[in-house]
């Protein structure tokens, strides 16, 4: 089973890999899954058909709700691991991963360095911390995609912006921009080993401080240095992560590592490296169950 957020081409290329190495699927939303708890054990429903409890659901994405929701559908999808199903990546972690500044602890429990970042939901407290750096970047807490960070080179001006956001009760994660970048690297893990490293790369012309795909960014196929990957499998390692992404920068001949995601996309990797991503990821995941 995939849990995805519409299909996308993730999605769909996973339903495919799994349908071909492993059997029947299909691809679900998690606010159409429904559970019963009772004396005689669990009960899941699609829509209004019963479910069968499937070997493996991979978790793309919980989908957008309020929190009530999203507490919702995480029950659901836990009662599938308490039945016996092999969720990727579990719940807990996804809930980990969501949370990037609890993410930038434990890459430096893994031995990454990480950028200097601040938390606080007081926008007096932010303008304080952001007087002490050059540039710095707003970064939402659980965001994706590189949608909603926004780069500042004046305090006052962020504080404006930071008076609104506290308004709105989103809390202020902070993070000084990291300068001398010579690369911004991505590494995509399954189970304890890096299959693939690219680099992001600007279009020709373009000077822009974001490197997303999802924001026009182009991804290279390049070799993992043998420090970043040994980094790379201690966090995986760490955050119990089935397969994640990493982004770190290189600067200066350090390593530092800017987030974790437990639910990455891989289209723009695929196109570089000519893996297939979703096919590699399955025939791990089967292995395990086999295990």
């Amino acid at each position: 089973m995939v849990c995805g957020r519409g299909p996308d081409w993730n999605d769909r290329k996973l339903y495919e890999a799994c349908r071909d190495l492993i059997g029947p699927t299909r691809i679900v939303r998690a606010c159409d899954l429904s559970a019963y708890v009772g004396p005689d054990g669990f009960k899941f429903w699609h829509g209004g058909s019963e479910l069968a409890v499937p070997d493996i659901c991979f978790i793309r994405s919980f989908g957008p709700g309020n929190y009530d929701q999203l507490v919702a559908r995480k029950a659901v999808l836990r009662a599938f691991e308490a039945s016996g199903c092999l969720n990727v990546n579990p719940v807990s972690v996804l809930e980990a991963v969501r949370d990037k500044f609890s993410v930038l602890m434990a890459l430096r429990r893994a031995g990454f360095s990480v950028p200097a970042t601040y938390l606080t939901e007081s926008s007096y407290t932010a303008y304080s911390f952001c007087r002490r750096m050059g540039q710095f970047v707003f970064k939402p807490i659980t965001g994706s995609l590189g949608l909603g960070s926004i780069l500042f080179n004046d305090p006052d001006l962020a504080f404006n912006a930071f008076r609104f956001l506290e308004s709105q009760g989103c809390p202020l994660h902070v993070q000084e921009f990291v300068r001398n970048v010579e690369r911004e690297l991505r590494t995509f893990l399954v189970g304890r080993e890096v299959i693939a490293c690219v680099e992001k790369v600007l279009p020709v012309g373009k000077d822009l401080w974001k490197r997303n795909v999802a924001l026009g960014a182009k991804m290279r196929k390049v070799r993992v240095p043998d420090e970043l990957e040994d980094l790379c499998i201690r966090t995986v390692r760490e955050l119990r992560l089935i397969y994640a992404a990493i982004d770190v920068l290189e600067a200066e001949g350090d390593f530092i590592a800017l987030e974790v995601n437990g639910a990455p996309n891989w289209k723009g990797l695929q196109e570089a490296t000519g893996m297939d991503i979703a096919r590699i990821l399955v025939r791990k995941v089967r292995e395990m169950l086999r295990m």
